[in-house]
């Protein structure tokens, strides 16, 4: 495979993304311009606001406080484990040159490696 082929990709890839966005400014147009589906729009936030202010307060309530801040904390641990999961599973790829690690239990666990073209102008140098 060629450089050429790639970019040829690319570039399909950009234009189908740009008919897209057009298509779907000329849908939310459409629904804007629909009473029906506004007056529906409006009550839908109006039901969820109400939820939203029903479930913050259970939440806020004495004896689910603290399990809301544990389940915080275990997010946030999980979120770090898993980013330094993904950077030792891309280097044991890198080195076994598999996608198959077995667990702790012994179990055989796949693992899928990505990889994403970033936008232009996301670059980092």
């Amino acid at each position: 495979m060629d450089i050429s082929t790639i970019r040829n990709r690319i570039k399909m890839i950009d234009e189908l993304e740009d008919e897209n966005r057009v298509s779907k400014e000329l849908l939310k147009s459409a629904l804007e311009n629909d009473v029906t589906y506004t007056e529906a729009a409006r009550e839908a936030k109006e039901v969820l606001s109400k939820r939203r202010r029903i479930k913050d307060e259970i939440y806020s309530q004495t004896e689910n406080e603290k399990v809301v801040e544990d389940i915080k904390a275990n997010k946030e641990e999980i979120d770090t484990l898993q980013e330094i999961l993904s950077a030792e599973l891309a280097e044991y790829y890198t080195r076994e040159k598999t996608d198959e690690i077995e667990d702790a239990k012994g179990a055989k666990r796949k693992f899928k490696v990505i990889v994403k073209l970033l936008p232009t102008g996301k670059f980092e140098q």
